[in-house]
C-alpha cells in the first residue's frame, strides 16, 4: 500500500520491485561468498600473540630457519618423509617469492599427506586387526584413506565414527569398525570420550573419578546413549531360520565345510546394531548413596546443553522390567554425536587443536593429549583460544588448520631442545624430537627412489572381506551352501577372497617399494616399523619414539640400510654418479640423507667411501630428528 501511493504508474512501481530484488539477491549474494580468514591472517595473529607473550615475559624470540631446514622439516610434518634430492634441490631453485606457502599447499594436496596423516588417525582410531570377533579392519583403514582423499571436515569425521551402523564389510561402510574395534561397550564409550574430548573418564567406569568431578553415576548416564549398540556378527534370529537346517547338515557332514559356511555367513551379515535407548542400568555391585544397584539412569552429558531424546518409555516404567531391559531404541547415539562434535562443547574443538600443535611443535599446547580438563586452556590462553576460533573458522578442515600453522613464523622458527635449561616459554615454536617409525622407514624410500609416494593409492582398495561381501549380496541360501561344499575348504577360504581382491585392485607396485601406510592385515605388519617404535594400537597413542639397543643394532646393520649403501641401482647411488669429485659428491649426500650443505667442519670427511659416509649418515640423530 505505501508503494502504491508513492509510485507515480505500474512501470515505475515494476522497476522499483526489480530493483529492490536484485538488491536482495546481491545482499544474500556477499553472504553467500563470505570467506573464511585468509590462511596468512590466521597465520598472522598466532605470530602476534606469540611476540607479545615473548615481550611481555622479556624472552628473545626464536631466529627464522633457512629454506633447507624449511624444505625438510615440513616434509616430515606434513608428508612424513625427507624430501629426495631433487624436490629439495627444486625448492631452493625456486626463486619465485611465497614458495613456502606453494610448498605447503603442494603438500597437503598430495598422497603423501593421505599416508603420513593415516598413520596418525590409524594410531589414534586403533585399526587393528581383532580376531576373535572377526573385526578385519580393511573397510575401516580404507573409510579412513578416503576421509583423508576428500578432506573430510574432522566434525562429520567423529560424527559419523559415533554413529556408525550397519553392515561391517559394506564398501563405505567402515566406519562401523570404530565400534567392532572394541568389544567393551563401557570401554568403548571410555576411549570415545578421550579420544575426541581429551578426557580421562575411564576410573569413573568402576567408581566415582578420585581427581576428577566425574562420579559413577555421570559415567552411566552417559553411557546411556550407547545403550545396547552391539556388533552382532551372525544372522539376526529372524534370518538365521533360513539358514539354520543347512548348518546343521554340514556340522554333521564336514567341519572344513560348516566353518566355510559360518565364515561365509558372518562376513555377509556381521553388521553394528543398535542406535542407543537412552537408558542405562547402573552395576549390580553400585555402592554410592545417590543411586541402586540395576536402577535405571537416563541419559545426560557431562556437561553443556542437553540433546533433546524422544524417550519411548518413562524411567518408572522402565524400572518395572527386567534387569536386562533398557528400553527400545531411539537413535540416542546420533544425539551423542551432535553434542561431541558441538560448536558450543567447549572440549571438542580444543582437543582436536591440542593434538594437531602437539604433532607439529613437539609440544602440549593445553595439556596432556588425554587428560584436559573442561576450564583448561593451557600455559598461554590466548593462544589456545586463538587457534580454537581458527579451526571453526575453517570449518574443522584439517589441512587448512595445518597449513595455518605451517605458514605461521611461529612453526618456521628455530627448533629447540627441551633440556633443563630450555626456556619456561616453549610454544614460540617448534622442538626437537625423533620422527615417527613410519617416517623414519618412510624416509629410506626418499633414498631408495625419486618417486616415494607413487605407490600409494588413490581410490578404494579391495579386501577378502569386501570383495566377499559384495559377492555375497547375490547370493541365496542354496549358493552358501554350494560355496562352503564346492570351494577350496576353510584354509583357502579367505586366501582365495584376498588373491580376487587384489587382482581386482591392480597392481600395487613391489612391496619394498610401498610406504609403511600401504601395510594391510594380510600383507603383514611391517616389522621394521613395530621395532622402531610404531604403535601396536592395542592403546590411544601407542607410537613410542623412545630409543633402544636393538633399533641402534638394526639401524646400524639391517636391511634398510644395507639397501642404501650397497645396492648401486638405487635412487641416491644413481644421483652420485653425476659427482664430478669427493666434495660434490658429498654436497649431494647431505642434502639427500640431512637436508642441508656440509658444513665447514664437516669437509674433510669428503674423501671417505660413499658407502661408509651415507652409513654414517643414517646413523646420526641429525637423520632422526627434525630441527
Amino acid at each position: 500500500m505505501c508503494y502504491q501511493r508513492i509510485l507515480g504508474n505500474d512501470a515505475t512501481d515494476r522497476m522499483i520491485r526489480i530493483a529492490i530484488l536484485l538488491l536482495g539477491i546481491t545482499a544474500n549474494a556477499f553472504v553467500a561468498v563470505a570467506e573464511p580468514a585468509p590462511v596468512r591472517e590466521h597465520a598472522s595473529r598466532i605470530d602476534q600473540l606469540v611476540e607479545n607473550r615473548l615481550e611481555n615475559i622479556g624472552q628473545e624470540g626464536r631466529p627464522e630457519i633457512d629454506d633447507y631446514t624449511f624444505c625438510r622439516r615440513v616434509y616430515l610434518d606434513a608428508i612424513g618423509r625427507i624430501p629426495t634430492l631433487d624436490e629439495l634441490d627444486g625448492f631452493i631453485e625456486d626463486q619465485k617469492s611465497g614458495k613456502r606457502a606453494r610448498l605447503v599447499e603442494e603438500l597437503l594436496d598430495s598422497k603423501g599427506y593421505q599416508s603420513h596423516w593415516y598413520n596418525y588417525w590409524a594410531d589414534l582410531l586403533r585399526v587393528k586387526y581383532v580376531g576373535d570377533k572377526l573385526h578385519h579392519p580393511g573397510n575401516y583403514a580404507q573409510w579412513i584413506k578416503e576421509s583423508l582423499r576428500t578432506n573430510k571436515p574432522y566434525d562429520q569425521l567423529v560424527h559419523e565414527l559415533i554413529n556408525a551402523s550397519g553392515p561391517l564389510y559394506r564398501p563405505g561402510n567402515g566406519a562401523t569398525g570404530f565400534y567392532a574395534r572394541e568389544s567393551m561397550p563401557l570401554d568403548h564409550l571410555a576411549n570415545s570420550v578421550k579420544t575426541f574430548l581429551g578426557l580421562s573418564i575411564e576410573c569413573a567406569q568402576c567408581h566415582d573419578h578420585p581427581f576428577d568431578v566425574w562420579t559413577q553415576k555421570d559415567f552411566y548416564k552417559l553411557a546411556a546413549f550407547t545403550s545396547r549398540t552391539h556388533l552382532r556378527v551372525d544372522p539376526t534370529p529372524d534370518l538365521e531360520k533360513d539358514y539354520a537346517s543347512d548348518r546343521r547338515i554340514l556340522k554333521n557332514r564336514s567341519f572344513d565345510e560348516w566353518i566355510v559356511y559360518r565364515e561365509s555367513l558372518r562376513v555377509k551379515h556381521a553388521a553394528i546394531h543398535g542406535n542407543g535407548t537412552g537408558f542405562m542400568r547402573l552395576p549390580h555391585d553400585y555402592q554410592y548413596e545417590d543411586g541402586q544397584p540395576f536402577e535405571v539412569v537416563k541419559a545426560d552429558v557431562l556437561f553443556g546443553k542437553m540433546p533433546e531424546l524422544d524417550h519411548k518409555l518413562t524411567k518408572d516404567k522402565l524400572e518395572a522390567f527386567g534387569h536386562k531391559n533398557f528400553g527400545p531404541p531411539i537413535n540416542a547415539r546420533e544425539s551423542l554425536a551432535d553434542w561431541v562434535v558441538s560448536s558450543d562443547n567447549p572440549l571438542f574443538a580444543k582437543a582436536v587443536v591440542n593434538r594437531l600443535w602437539h604433532e607439529v611443535m613437539g609440544t602440549e599446547l593445553v595439556g596432556p593429549l588425554g587428560d584436559l580438563s573442561v576450564d583448561e586452556m593451557g600455559p598461554h590462553p590466548e593462544l589456545t583460544a586463538q587457534l580454537i576460533v581458527v579451526m571453526k573458522d575453517c570449518d574443522y578442515d584439517l589441512r587448512r588448520f595445518l597449513s595455518v600453522l605451517f605458514n605461521s613464523k611461529t612453526y618456521q622458527s628455530k627448533a629447540i631442545a627441551l633440556d633443563p635449561n630450555a626456556s619456561d616459554y616453549v610454544l614460540d615454536g617448534p622442538v626437537v624430537r625423533r620422527i615417527s617409525a613410519e617416517a623414519i622407514v618412510d624416509s629410506f624410500l626418499s633414498l631408495k627412489t625419486a618417486a616415494p609416494d607413487q605407490f600409494v593409492p588413490t581410490e578404494f582398495q579391495w579386501d577378502g572381506f569386501t570383495n566377499f561381501y559384495e559377492k555375497s549380496q547375490a547370493m541365496g541360501v542354496q549358493d552358501f551352501v554350494n560355496y562352503s561344499v564346492n570351494g577350496p575348504g576353510r584354509g583357502a577360504f579367505q586366501r582365495r577372497e584376498e588373491i580376487a581382491a587384489k587382482q581386482r585392485n591392480g597392481k600395487a607396485g613391489p612391496k619394498e617399494l610401498w610406504r609403511v601406510s600401504c601395510y594391510g592385515h594380510t600383507d603383514g605388519s611391517h616389522e621394521v616399523a613395530m621395532l622402531l617404535g610404531k604403535s601396536d594400537r592395542e592403546l590411544i597413542d601407542g607410537g613410542n619414539k623412545e630409543p633402544n639397543i636393538p633399533q641402534i643394532l638394526y639401524l646400524m646393520n639391517g636391511q634398510l640400510e644395507q639397501e642404501i649403501t650397497t645396492q648401486p641401482r638405487v635412487y641416491i647411488h644413481q644421483k652420485i654418479k653425476e659427482a664430478n669429485d669427493p666434495h660434490e659428491r658429498m654436497e649431494i649426500l647431505w642434502k639427500a640423507i640431512l637436508g642441508r650443505l656440509p658444513k665447514k667442519s664437516e669437509k674433510a670427511l669428503a674423501f671417505h667411501e660413499a658407502e661408509d659416509l651415507i652409513w654414517a649418515l643414517l646413523n646420526s640423530n641429525e637423520f632422526r630428528f627434525t630441527r
